[in-house]
């Protein structure tokens, strides 16, 4: 019994291995929230499918292709901008935007879309 007690004692995690889980899973957790909230949206989320396809697709274009206001479609770039999704980036007088693809989070939804896209 003893030794069990032990066994137990010795896979509990320290206060300070607890304090960095809580500490990850935090930053974690509100990087997911933004972005499942950015793509609960089927305009976004056609919008993010669009930009993984073509590169530096400007406000005006996404509104065209969705077939809405150009405030519309600046507003869906906006959100999903703040998300970390996507980047803005200047061309002349035009406003692109482009898949931010070096974040870890965003390929691994890069990669489920391309999946879901797939089959």
């Amino acid at each position: 019994m003893f030794k069990g007690l032990v066994k137990l004692l010795n896979n509990m995690l320290t206060k300070g291995q607890a304090e960095k889980i809580r500490e990850d899973s935090a930053i974690d957790d509100k990087t997911l929230s933004l972005v499942f909230s950015a793509l609960s949206d089927p305009g976004r989320l056609q919008i993010l499918k669009i930009l993984m396809k073509h590169r530096d697709v400007c406000v005006s274009d996404v509104a065209n292709v969705l077939n809405v206001s150009v405030p519309a479609a600046s507003r869906h770039l906006s959100i999903l901008e703040s998300s970390g999704l996507v980047e803005k980036v200047r061309m002349g007088q035009s406003t692109c935007f482009r898949v931010l693809e070096n974040n870890q989070t965003i390929k691994s939804v890069i990669k489920v879309l391309e999946k879901v896209e797939n089959q």
